[in-house]
């Protein structure tokens, strides 16, 4: 049935030309009246309703729309299964529910990407997801992928302090009085908020760790579903109109939302909104609220994993899949079609046959090219990153830092007398010595968003976002320290173990953007003068003295490692 279905559309295509429109739920009927049950607050995150009702969209489509305002605390899929609202905006909680027994139906994925995310604030005891064990966590009802990714980190759940959802990021200040460390969070909305009341955050995201869910799933009852299909597919068609709409009119949009549904809320709050909820869309690949089973079974099996399904699961009845009339000349067009496919497959054998000649020496030219990839990216003798990947990943983190608003941090670190210990004991000491460093450095980032590189013959660098000043000084300092620990023996150099120095530099968001140059150069300049105030040190480039720079590090011969460009005698 599923092939008659697809040939069935196809030859419509072809032999009508048509456009596809919203199917009428009751064509030349009284409107048929549905209340939607949104998951939050009003703002543009719901701008493909507000746009469908003022355009009519949903009217034309036989449906008189009701839109019922959210908050933290909703019971999404019980309102709907209950039948206090016809349909919901939930998320891939939804499967959860579905398979506790709530008979509820996922319609369509608004967005191809989910906006959840884990906003902490700043403090230097907060490095990695992990470390929220022992915090507290402020989170809403309906954030179970939260929970996956949690699990999935390796957090131990039952020791975090996990507390209801104020209903405002504001509870990560300072001063609040129900102050909490972390809070689950849309990166649409909260981290422009956080922005906008002074509040330093950072951010965790399950996409680092692969879970890559749907977000804002438009779901009804099976009820409903199986009693007014039409208009569930109308619904679907309509709402997916409205977003398109929203999509070109932007600035239309966000003056129906300040005139009609959140008065309070200013314009560049929902303009930045919009922009990052566009990124999320992926309109330019698939149509606005498709979704598919593969899909939905992958989100199903880390549910699964993470102990939040039961392995039995099931999708059977979850997605909506309305059933249509075929009309009897599709059964003709079919045979037809089969004629076609026949010849169709004498073709195709001939083409699996060049494909299994070609299929080995693909697989060897990919194996072949993903080994040079590595190799071009990798210092041969650290197997850290290497100055060419150091450059380009600079860019883009820089790049990236400016877009979501967050801070950035590079550490240049040096090892002190390095030329000393080389001629002391040889190369080959030497190249070990750089090795168990390198060591150090690499069990000290542990977030995707951080990597260390090697970027001259005793020189190292570290690339860390989200980072605050006091959190990078932190982690130079934690870095200065475990290597001195090592013992490393050094005949020339203060206590007679090797040491580094370390130049840190922090690009806050109202900094940016900043070249590339510039932050090296802040850094390049605290490593001075760490050097100067006698090595094994860290300084931050804020604190550093920067006059009357000498041209080398001093007690060490010119002539050494080379250096990258800088002006270090540029005062802050």
């Amino acid at each position: 049935m599923g092939l008659l279905r697809l040939l069935t559309c196809l030859l419509v295509f072809l032999g009508a030309g048509a456009v596809a429109l919203p199917v009428a739920a009751n064509p030349g009927e009284t409107p048929l009246k549905v209340r939607v049950q949104l998951k939050w607050f009003h703002q543009y995150q719901f701008a493909g309703f507000y746009a469908a009702l003022e355009q009519g969209y949903f009217r034309r489509a036989g449906l008189d729309v009701e839109l019922i305002e959210g908050n933290p605390e909703v019971d999404l899929a019980g309102v709907v299964a209950s039948g206090a609202a016809e349909f919901g905006i939930g998320n891939s909680s939804l499967l959860i529910d579905f398979n506790r027994g709530l008979p509820v139906v996922a319609v369509a994925a608004i967005f191809q990407h989910s906006p959840f995310i884990i906003l902490a604030r700043v403090d230097p005891q907060i490095r990695s997801i992990k470390d929220l064990e022992g915090r507290t966590l402020m989170g809403e009802s309906h954030s179970a992928e939260l929970t996956a990714y949690l699990k999935k980190a390796g957090v131990d759940l039952g020791k975090v302090r996990q507390v209801t959802h104020s209903g405002s990021v504001r509870s990560l200040a300072a001063d609040a009085p129900d102050r909490v460390d972390a809070t689950t969070a849309y990166i649409s909305t909260e981290p422009v908020e956080a922005s906008q009341y002074g509040i330093p955050y950072q951010i965790f995201n399950p996409r680092e760790l692969d879970i890559d869910f749907y977000g804002d799933t438009l779901f009804t009852s099976q009820r409903f579903a199986r009693e007014h299909p039409q208009a569930v597919a109308a619904m679907r068609d309509a709402l997916a109109e409205g977003w398109y709409y929203a999509y070109r009119h932007q600035a239309e949009v966000i003056d129906l939302i300040l005139e009609k549904y959140h008065p309070r809320m200013d314009r560049m709050t929902l303009t930045l909104e919009a922009q990052s909820l566009y990124n999320l869309f992926l309109a330019d690949i698939v149509d606005i609220g498709y979704m598919s089973r593969t899909r939905w079974q992958e989100i199903a099996r880390i549910f699964a994993e993470t102990g939040l399904l039961p392995a039995s699961y099931t999708l059977d009845g979850f997605l909506f899949e309305p059933d249509a009339p075929v009309p009897e000349w599709a059964y003709r067009a079919l045979a037809w079609a089969a004629l076609a496919l026949f010849a169709g497959g004498l073709l195709v054998a001939y083409i699996v046959s060049l494909n299994r000649r070609l299929r080995l020496s693909l697989s060897q030219l990919e194996a072949a090219n993903a080994e040079l990839a590595e190799l071009s990216a990798t210092d041969a003798l650290t197997g850290l990153f290497n100055r060419r990947h150091f450059d380009a990943a600079l860019d883009r983190e820089l790049a990236r830092a400016t877009r979501h608003a967050q801070a950035l941090a590079l550490l240049i670190i040096d090892v002190d007398e390095f030329k000393k210990y080389n001629d002391g004991l040889g190369h080959p000491a030497g190249d070990e010595c750089l090795r168990r460093i390198a060591s150090v450095l690499g069990a000290n980032v542990q977030r995707a968003s951080e990597f260390a590189a090697r970027i001259g013959g005793e020189e190292f660098a570290i690339v860390a976002s989200g980072l605050w000043p006091e959190q990078a000084l932190a982690l130079a300092e934690r870095i200065r320290q475990e290597i001195t620990d090592a013992g490393i023996a050094h005949p020339d150099n203060q206590d007679s173990r090797v040491s580094v120095s370390i130049g840190v530099s922090c690009a806050s968001p109202g900094q940016l953007p900043l070249d590339a140059g510039s932050l090296i150069a802040s850094a390049d300049a605290a490593l001075y003068q760490a050097k100067r105030e006698g090595r094994n040190r860290c300084v931050l480039y804020a604190e550093a003295s920067l006059n009357n720079c000498p041209e080398q590090f001093p007690g060490e011969p010119a002539g050494g490692s080379p250096r990258l460009p800088s002006s270090p005698c540029t005062p802050p």
